[in-house]
């Protein structure tokens, strides 16, 4: 009967140790979290629609000027990190644009997410915008790894195509980032994980997505800008260089980056296709990266028949930020050969 009775105090204890615990992190994570508005609520973000397909999407220069296609990250990702490249307005027409269903484009079902419709959907922007000729491709991590599969699927339609660290282009290097990513799941991760549920709790939520895209968006930067990710430089004063242009509001898209990228993805039509590219195509590097860095990237040039490599110094994964005049030098010395 003692034994029951203490039970019951230590169970009564550690319920109201709970509870307190829920209320303060309800009452300690109050405050102004959001997400923005995509194009489907509201309509007044620039935005094109191809085939019935609608994306947020905007240009820089003179339609006239040979198109460059600008692919952002993620899956799930937004343009938004990468617009230090509309600097490349002088010489090009260059065209930004969300995936479907990432960034402030519209929110679609998984079963509308494939690579094979990211490959589609960016053939759409290539045709719409370059009016049947060839352009330019720069694709940034995940957007590398889609501009690769386009190539090999659409070679004609692309002149010169820069793939700045793209992660797995098969299968077996998609494992191995997965692998990681889990490897990086330990208390730092939870201790971020918890709190960012609890604000989505004070969130006035535009739409049934909004929720699942804050605490994934959260969880990707933590990801990244984790030392775990080794995508960072560890010198602190490596820091972003803020675009010369209104940046729109970031949003992450959770169910593209589940679909498209999670343990059941098959990239391997990547790997096969790529030696249809008969031209050259430009890999960057960033010098920080340890993970999906140089090394990482020499090992996959190997899929495409001609091929170069630049390190950009004193960045990161996200070398577009970080040092924008070297990647900016590397690309128009690339585009001008």
């Amino acid at each position: 009967m003692k034994l029951l009775k203490r039970l019951l105090v230590s169970m009564v204890g550690l319920i109201g140790v709970l509870l307190f615990a829920v209320v303060g992190l309800f009452v300690g994570t109050a405050g102004d979290h959001s997400v923005p508005d995509t194009v489907t609520t509201d309509p007044t973000l620039p935005h094109v629609e191809i085939d019935g397909v609608t994306f947020h999407a905007e240009t820089f220069g003179s339609p006239q000027n040979p198109v460059v296609v600008v692919v952002h990250g993620g899956p799930g990702g937004d343009y938004g990190y990468l617009l230090n490249l509309h600097q490349l307005e002088d010489e090009y027409f260059v065209v930004f644009y969300d995936q479907r269903g990432a960034g402030l484009s519209p929110r679609v079902d998984a079963a509308e997410l494939s690579l094979q419709s990211s490959i589609e959907d960016l053939h759409r922007i290539v045709t719409h915008y370059g009016q049947g000729k060839p352009v330019h491709l720069i694709g940034h991590s995940w957007g590398g790894m889609l501009a690769a599969g386009y190539l090999g699927q659409y070679p004609k339609f692309v002149t010169k195509a820069v793939l700045a660290e793209p992660g797995a282009l098969d299968n077996m290097t998609l494992a191995r980032f997965h692998e990681r990513q889990r490897a990086s799941r330990g208390f730092e991760y939870v201790r971020t994980l918890i709190p960012t549920i609890f604000e989505t709790f004070h969130m006035t939520l535009p739409d049934a997505d909004a929720r699942t895209d804050y605490i994934f968006g959260r969880m990707s930067q933590a990801f990244v800008g984790s030392s775990a990710s080794s995508y960072r430089c560890a010198d602190e004063t490596v820091t972003e260089v803020a675009p010369a242009v209104p940046v729109p509001p970031s949003r992450f898209g959770a169910t593209a980056f589940n679909t498209i990228f999670g343990e059941q993805a098959d990239l391997s039509a990547i790997a096969a296709s790529a030696a249809n590219y008969p031209k050259e195509v430009l890999f960057i590097a960033s010098a920080c990266n340890t993970f999906i860095g140089e090394e990482f990237q020499r090992a996959q040039m190997t899929l495409f028949p001609n091929t170069r490599l630049t390190v950009i110094p004193d960045a990161g994964h996200n070398m577009i930020a970080e040092n924008p005049a070297g990647t900016l030098e590397a690309i128009r010395t690339y585009f001008a050969s």
